[in-house]
């Protein structure tokens, strides 16, 4: 399985939401865990389900300033092997206001070890540079993560992301910003 030649791009479409709902990121933790939720008698990592279920409850979002993603593979019952959700905040995707943000960012279970997470960034990426060449809009990225999400900070930072601190909007996260689309 790569995630380059066995999958495509899609938009989450309602067609998908059966699947959504069935999609699996989180790890149960296999014990009592500080910082953990409690789900269907197994603890999970909180910045693990929170995104689960963000995912799972998934049913409409603001086309106007926001994609939603998913990776699929080519087989007759496509199966959903990595989803992200991003957009424009302050602006929509047909002006040039507004900075580019990256919701959530998840890949399958069954997908680990597959590189989903840099192939399901570069994606996102992908879209939002060609947005920026359309608008004009500041070639701005942010994020917002859990810093004990020690695997979505390796990502980001592997993709060319600082790490800007605590984010004084939501001080549970850290901001993370990228200049540019270059490829880092």
């Amino acid at each position: 399985m790569t995630s380059e030649s066995d999958c495509r791009w899609t938009e989450a479409s309602p067609d998908y939401r059966g699947r959504l709902q069935q999609f699996a990121c989180a790890a149960p933790l296999g014990g009592f865990a500080l910082n953990a939720v409690r789900k269907h008698n197994q603890y999970y990592a909180e910045y693990e389900y929170e995104v689960q279920s963000t995912i799972r409850d998934m049913r409409a979002w603001d086309r106007k300033s926001q994609w939603v993603d998913i990776c699929v593979s080519r087989e007759k019952q496509e199966r959903i092997w990595s989803f992200v959700w991003f957009g424009v905040v302050g602006g929509t995707k047909r002006d040039s206001m507004g900075t580019y943000m990256i919701g959530y960012i998840a890949r399958s279970l069954d997908a680990k070890g597959c590189h989903f997470g840099d192939s399901t960034l570069k994606h996102a990426l992908s879209v939002m540079e060609n947005n920026q060449k359309e608008t004009g809009r500041d070639a701005v990225i942010g994020v917002r993560i859990d810093p004990d999400n020690k695997n979505s900070m390796t990502l980001f930072k592997r993709n060319g992301f600082s790490d800007t601190g605590r984010d004084p909007e939501a001080e549970e996260y850290h901001r993370l910003v990228r200049f540019g689309f270059d490829e880092s």
